[in-house]
Parts: C-alpha cells; sequence; structure tokens
C-alpha cells in the first residue's frame, strides 16, 4: 500500500519534495504521480487550492483503478502538508511546523445571520455508528505513518486547525474564529482530506508550516518563501523519502 502524499498547489508539492519535483509550475493538479522510493510508496497530488478541490482530488485518487502492469498500489493512508495561517505568531511562530490532531469546518450547519452551529443542524455530514459526523474531525499522529509510538517523541507540537473556503481578512472574522474554535491555524483543505480518509477508513496524518498571520498583517507577520522551506523537512523526518 502506498501513502497518498497532499498538497494544494505546486509550489508546496515542489518545497516537500524538491528533487522529485524541480519545477513548481511543471506540477500538474489533480494527477496522482506513483513514486518509489528507498523507504516507501508515495503518491503525490497537486489538489488545487481550497475544500472543492481537496475533496475531489482526494476522492480521485482513492477511487483509481491502477494499471496492474505497473503493480501500483492502494492508498494505505493519507498525509496532507502545506503552508497555514496561525492567529497568534507568538505560540504558533512564522515557520514552524505543526502536526494537525484536529480539523474543523466552521462553516457547516444552521446558519442564523449571525453564527454557524453545526449540531443545529439535522443532517450530519456522515450518520456513522461510533459517532456522527458534523464539522470536525480527528487526525492521526506521526506514528500513523511512521510506525513509532507516540511516546518515543513526536517530531512536531500538536494543534487545531479550521478549513475555510473563504480566507479570514478582517480582524472581525480571525477574532470570531478563534474565540469560538480555540484553534491555533486555519487553512483551505485539510477537514476535505481528512473527511476523504476517514471515510475511505485509513490513517489520516496532517503538517502545516506556519506562512502567516491570519487577518490584516504587517510585512514582518509573513514569510511564505521561509514556510515553504520548512515544509522540505517533513518527508525526511517521517522518512518517506
Amino acid at each position: 500500500m502506498a501513502i497518498l502524499v497532499c498538497a494544494s498547489t505546486g509550489r508546496e508539492l515542489a518545497a516537500l519534495a524538491p528533487a522529485l519535483f524541480p519545477d513548481p509550475d511543471k506540477v500538474p493538479e489533480m494527477t496522482p504521480m506513483l513514486v518509489e522510493t528507498k523507504q516507501r510508496r508515495l503518491i503525490f497530488i497537486n489538489t488545487g487550492v481550497g475544500p472543492l478541490n481537496a475533496a475531489l482530488a482526494a476522492g480521485l485518487a482513492l477511487g483509481l483503478t491502477f494499471d496492474k502492469d505497473k503493480n501500483a498500489p492502494g492508498v494505505g493512508a493519507i498525509l496532507c502538508a502545506g503552508l497555514a495561517g496561525a492567529y497568534d505568531l507568538e505560540k504558533n511562530p512564522l515557520r514552524s511546523l505543526w502536526l494537525v490532531k484536529e480539523e474543523i469546518w466552521p462553516e457547516y450547519g444552521l446558519n442564523d445571520g449571525s453564527d454557524v452551529t453545526a449540531r443545529a443542524f439535522s443532517f450530519p455530514l456522515w450518520k456513522r455508528d461510533e459517532e456522527d459526523v458534523y464539522d470536525r474531525i480527528s487526525l492521526n499522529g506521526a506514528s500513523a505513518l511512521t510506525g513509532k509510538a507516540d511516546e518515543e517523541g513526536k517530531p512536531w507540537p500538536s494543534c487545531k486547525s479550521v478549513t475555510v473556503a473563504g480566507v479570514s481578512a478582517s480582524f472581525a472574522r480571525r477574532e470570531k474564529l478563534y474565540n469560538k474554535y480555540g484553534t491555533e491555524l486555519e487553512n483551505m483543505e485539510g477537514f476535505a482530506i481528512a473527511y476523504a480518509a476517514a471515510r475511505a477508513e485509513i490513517p489520516r496524518v496532517e503538517v502545516r508550516a506556519v506562512s502567516n498571520r491570519i487577518g490584516p498583517r504587517s510585512k514582518h507577520e509573513k514569510d511564505f518563501d521561509g514556510a515553504l522551506r520548512a515544509l522540505g523537512k517533513i518527508l525526511p523526518t517521517l522518512n518517506l523519502i
């Protein structure tokens, strides 16, 4: 079985594995790419930006029937990696890496005009025996990919993140999400990919590099190039390349 490695742009995928993707502009979207490394079989996919693209790309990769002549594997786990904004740069500094333990979709549920309440809505995303899924998905630790117990030392600290279709661009929006959910990061794909993995009943791991402060920000409150360089540490740390 292979690990599906998802990133939302060619730049992020190239930053994760620069030796495999030397030109970010030539990384196609929604095209699963099988790579055999010395350690593992990996399937890389550039999902495109946003939860709709992420869900579509993950579903495409999970549902593909690979050419049997190529002996291509199915997907046994998903790793989502990329950039994210942080609510508090003192707690989550620029260029730092974080292991997401829970993804929240704050836009699902009953909207009364001022707020969204997921469980006030009569229809969960997924009715399952253990617990219905509304607006939250838990994720696995790095041990799901490395095979090492988490007690042996986590490679990165853990956090919670919200997945949005509309990036928070105001102080009011930023404070509202931060105060309601108590999350550290904001991204645009994590919930969709984690949800796809949960439906497929396979492990789901997400690692994010902090690229900017959420909402209005000064020049010193963003470093996209530095965060992209930080992504290059993920696969070697997990012993995947």
